[in-house]
């Protein structure tokens, strides 16, 4: 009998060092690589191009659990009569606000088919000068402009995961301490067409190289024109 305890006993053990062992190999998955733009087109490309930003986010493929986290407020700034940053990705549930730097006016609206959004932002250093915070709970592109100044113009892209980073064209990714199995990688800049992936995520993985086609030329200290981000509306 007692020798029958500690057997069991034994057993229970090395079943729950296995099992421990299969749960931190199940997290041990990565997904990582190299995201870079190739220009084409009649635009010559300048000397810019490499500070061009890219964002990358991970999506699950197979309905993996992703970890929580708490809303994030992302501060932007119009200064120069541009917006700033001028691109970025949110997760869905953050939150944004606007806070004028400029001793101008600003009305700054987002165009959207369903309800309406605009704020007025009053001159730098008055009670107006920032917005109410605005929620970003709907997943999609928000491009964002002022009606007084066409050189103001921003794009948020939002997506429904914690997995995302944003990175300058020919750095590295890496996403780590993940569930394995698919997954779903978003790649975006504004001067290119979105591209959505199928990875595979599992330990030690060779890196990806990842590649977005621009057909315009880079713009001075990688600042995106409004009418580069204009044209890029209906391209997501």
């Amino acid at each position: 009998m007692f020798r029958s305890t500690l057997i069991l006993k034994h057993l229970q053990l090395t079943l729950s060092a296995c099992l421990v062992g299969v749960s931190g190999a199940a997290l041990s998955a990565e997904v990582r690589g190299t995201v870079s733009i190739e220009y084409q087109g009649m635009f010559s490309v300048d000397t810019s191009v490499q500070s061009q930003p890219v964002s990358v986010a991970l999506l699950p493929g197979q309905g993996q659990h992703v970890s929580a986290r708490r809303p994030h407020l992302h501060q932007v700034e119009v200064v120069g009569n541009r917006i700033s940053p001028a691109f970025f990705t949110a997760r869905k549930g953050d939150s944004i606000r606007f806070r004028n730097l400029d001793g101008v006016y600003h009305e700054i609206f987002f165009l959207s088919s369903g309800k309406p959004w605009s704020v007025r932002l009053d001159r730098a250093g008055s009670n107006g000068a920032t917005s109410p915070e605005l929620a970003l709970d709907k997943t999609g592109t928000r491009h964002f402009f002022c009606r007084i100044h066409s050189k103001s113009y921003a794009r948020v892209d939002i997506v429904d995961t914690p997995y995302l980073v944003t990175v300058q064209s020919g750095r590295p990714f890496e996403f780590v301490g993940l569930p394995g199995g698919h997954w779903k990688l978003r790649v975006a800049t504004p001067t290119a067409e979105t591209r959505w992936i199928k990875v595979n995520a599992i330990t030690a993985p060779p890196p990806l190289d990842v590649r977005l086609v621009s057909r315009s030329g880079g713009q001075a200290r990688g600042q995106m024109s409004a009418q580069a981000g204009v044209e890029q509306l209906y391209r997501d």
